[in-house]
Parts: C-alpha cells; sequence; structure tokens
C-alpha cells in the first residue's frame, strides 16, 4: 500500500471562530476544559462538526485529544471509562448516562514522546488528513476556533462526500465504502468522482468487513429519507453483489437488470419497516418473492439481522405480491387470517409499487383504488380473523359432547372458516348450533 508523506504535503487551514458553545452540551464542554485544565490539546472532531454547522441537535461526540489513554482514565476518574478501539487508543465515557468517545491522536512512536509534545499540532493536523472524508476532517476547539486542514468546509458547501486518499483509506476499512453512501444519503450530498472511482475498484474488499458491520451501514441508510437513492449507489458502486456474498447464492442475482426508479421509491414509503424494505430489496433483485425466499432470505439471515426483522421478513416473501386478491372483503380477510392485519397492508403496498412499475397505470389506478378502498374498509371494521377472535373455545365443544383434541382444532378452523366468509355468523350460540348440525360429520 503506497503511504503519503505528510512532511512533504503543503498543509494550509484556518481557524474559524463562528461555532456557538450554545448547541453544545454541558458535559462535553466540561471534557474539553478539564483536558485545558491538565495541559492537554483537545478538540471535537466529526459529524458533530457538521451538525454544529447545520445548528442541529448531534447524537453522537467524538473528541481527540494528545493525552494518553491511561493519562485520560485517570483525568476522568470519577467516572465510568472503557477502552475500545485498535490497540486500545480510544476511551469511551460515560458521564451522566451520555456516551462521548475520546481518542488518542496518533504520533510518531520512533521519536517518543518529548518529540510528540513539541510537536502536536503537526500531528493533530496529521490525524485529520487521515480520516476517511474530508466532511469528517473538521475539528473544533473553544479556544482556537474550527480547523479545516482538508477544504472540508468547502466540500460541505459543494455538498460532495470526498477522501483525501481514498485508495488508501478504503484498504485500510473497506467499511468506509459504504459509509460514504449512508452519509450521502443522510445529507443528500453526492460522492466525488475520484472517490466514487476509488469505491467501484476496492469494492471486492468488502469480503473483508464482518457481517454485522455491513448490517449496521445498510440500517442506517434504510432509515434516511434517501434510502432509493443509497440502493441505487450500492448497485451503481458494485457493493451488492459483495454484500450478497454467499458463493451459491451471488450467481442467482440478476447481474444486468435495471431497477425502476418508481421502485425505489418504495423505499422512502417504508422508512419506519426495515422488514418491508429489506422485503422489497430482494423482491427487485431476484425477480420473485419465491426466490427471493430461497436465494436472498440466506443472506440477510447471514448479516446478523434481528429475529423478529427477519420473522417478519419471511412473512412477507411468502407470497407473490402480484398475485395476491383484495379484489374483495372475503379475499382480503383470509389473506389477514393467514398474514395478519399489518402484514397484510404492507404486501398490498408492496403489490401497488410493482403494479405502478407497469405501462397502464391508469387502469392500474383505477384497480387498486377500488382494492384500497376495501382494504381500508376491512382494517376497520376489525372482523375476526384468527382463532382467538371465535366466540367459541374449545370447552364448549368439549361440553356438547366432542373430546378428540384433534378433532377439536379441525372444527374451529371450520369454524373460523365460516366467521371469515360471514362475520356476522361470530356468535356462541349461532356457532355452536353449526357444530350440533354436523356433529355426525365430525364423528365419521
Amino acid at each position: 500500500m503506497k503511504k503519503l508523506d505528510y512532511r512533504k504535503m503543503s498543509i494550509s487551514f484556518l481557524y474559524y471562530p463562528e461555532i456557538s458553545t450554545e448547541n453544545i452540551p454541558g458535559y462535553v464542554l466540561l471534557i474539553l476544559k478539564r483536558l485545558a485544565e491538565e495541559g492537554f490539546l483537545s478538540f471535537l472532531v466529526g459529524g458533530c462538526i457538521r451538525d454544529l454547522i447545520y445548528q442541529q441537535n448531534s447524537k453522537d461526540w467524538d473528541i481527540v485529544t494528545d493525552a494518553r489513554p491511561e493519562q485520560i482514565q485517570e483525568i476522568f476518574n470519577d467516572y465510568k471509562t472503557l477502552l475500545i478501539g485498535r490497540a486500545y487508543q480510544t476511551v469511551t465515557l460515560i458521564m451522566d448516562s451520555n456516551i462521548i468517545h475520546i481518542s488518542t491522536i496518533r504520533d510518531d512512536k520512533k521519536q517518543g514522546f518529548g518529540y510528540y509534545q513539541k510537536r502536536r499540532d503537526y500531528f493533530l493536523i496529521r490525524d485529520l488528513l487521515r480520516r476517511d472524508f474530508t466532511i469528517n476532517a473538521l475539528a473544533w476547539n473553544p479556544d482556537k476556533g474550527l480547523l479545516d486542514p482538508t477544504a472540508g468546509l468547502r466540500d460541505l458547501q459543494r455538498r460532495v462526500i470526498r477522501s483525501l486518499a481514498p485508495d488508501i483509506r478504503f484498504q485500510e476499512d473497506p467499511l468506509r465504502m459504504l459509509r460514504a453512501i449512508r452519509i450521502a444519503c443522510e445529507l443528500n450530498f453526492t460522492v466525488e468522482k475520484k472517490t466514487r472511482s476509488s469505491i467501484i475498484k476496492y469494492a471486492c474488499l468488502l469480503h473483508r468487513v464482518s457481517p454485522e458491520r455491513i448490517r449496521g451501514e445498510l440500517y442506517s441508510i434504510f432509515k434516511t429519507s434517501n434510502a432509493h437513492k443509497g440502493i441505487i449507489m450500492i448497485k451503481q458502486f458494485g457493493l451488492e453483489h459483495q454484500i450478497f456474498s454467499l458463493d451459491k447464492i451471488k450467481k442467482e442475482l440478476m447481474m444486468s437488470k435495471k431497477i425502476k426508479p418508481v421502485n425505489l421509491l418504495g423505499f422512502n414509503m417504508f422508512r419506519e419497516d426495515l422488514s418491508a424494505q429489506l422485503a422489497l430489496w430482494g423482491r427487485l433483485n431476484f425477480s420473485s418473492c419465491q426466490k427471493a425466499q430461497i436465494f436472498y432470505l440466506p443472506l440477510i439471515v447471514n448479516l446478523k439481522f434481528n429475529k423478529r426483522i427477519i420473522k417478519k421478513l419471511k412473512i412477507l416473501l411468502s407470497r407473490e405480491w402480484m398475485g395476491m386478491d383484495f379484489s374483495s372483503g372475503i379475499k382480503i380477510r383470509f389473506l389477514m387470517s393467514e398474514l395478519g392485519r399489518e402484514n397484510t397492508k404492507i404486501m398490498f403496498n408492496l403489490r401497488k409499487i410493482l403494479l405502478f412499475s407497469e405501462q397502464n397505470t391508469g387502469k392500474i389506478n383505477k384497480l387498486l383504488k377500488e382494492e384500497e378502498r376495501l382494504l381500508k374498509e376491512e382494517l376497520q371494521k376489525k372482523s375476526p380473523i384468527s382463532l382467538k377472535d371465535l366466540a367459541i373455545r374449545g370447552e364448549d365443544l368439549i361440553e356438547i359432547g366432542i373430546s378428540n383434541g384433534k378433532k377439536i382444532g379441525e372444527i374451529l378452523q371450520l369454524l373460523l372458516n365460516k366467521v371469515l366468509i360471514s362475520p356476522e355468523s361470530n356468535n356462541k350460540n349461532v356457532l355452536i348450533n353449526i357444530v350440533k348440525e354436523l356433529r355426525n360429520d365430525f364423528n365419521n
């Protein structure tokens, strides 16, 4: 891997005083103050600086300092601290239920600590120059202001994600390729040409990253209001086939098929439902729910998604959406009985997304409006759709002389089918009379 020689680089930067401390929590300012009182350099860095510039509340506060991890722990010995990160160079500080990451600035170990102390400003700049993207290489200190050695502010104004040395950064940690897409989606930015080319070049390295880390970035991409944009970039940059990396399954991917933009808007529609987004992604890539169940579902399981997410995804892929019939209340009730109310509604909307990719939108619109009306009516009625909704129980059947457990289950299912066809028949006396009339058939 080719290394950058930072000593030969022309470093120009400015300090900007305009960030207000009003948007910074008191506990964060206290950390900076304590480090300064102990004679250490410290700066806020990364995404929290972008949030401060945009005057938004930040969730994550990251600090860099020239204090060693053990010195950080000593300074904050009245709070809980944890050593994390490569070679334990980051201290996680827990202060009043707030989590702050404090990282030690990387130095030149060959030269010794005394040399480092004399040139700590240089090492801070070098540390920022090594960061993944320029907009994450911004640093702020209440006394010195905003430090911008990589023209990150300019990139914020241009709304671009740019890496100073993308080939090196992506080889160091291939997850940064997905992170570029995630940040672009969060901020509605574009990825700069050289950075984009480097992602395409090194996409194959994504297999080095653990499934859990990949899942985390995908989850964050799907949560943004530009999830459809993220899916397009994942595909265009060649990362999709690396994410779907099980050898026997990767071959089933539709290598050249383009996903229509009208379909991708569905990712935004289901922003609060990860299972629905994953179902749509699988269906669009594997052309049918059946194929997605066989080839795609194992990939999602491999990415270690939550069991609840997987369970719901299995249900959403259990039927072909295009073949589902919402043309009558009876058919809708049977679907809700099999799939659940919420899942039926989601699958209708997934089917709607696919249908809107057809050319005859006028005819489809008319069909969907009528089906949507019927579905809405059934959801509002809250008709009985499961065994627990029946007005009769197994004990009631035992009282009238049906003791076989298997028969009881069969009878209850038959009664449920009757109620799904005629919800008004869900009356205990009515159902008992039906059982009595057919008792001979049940006993045969």
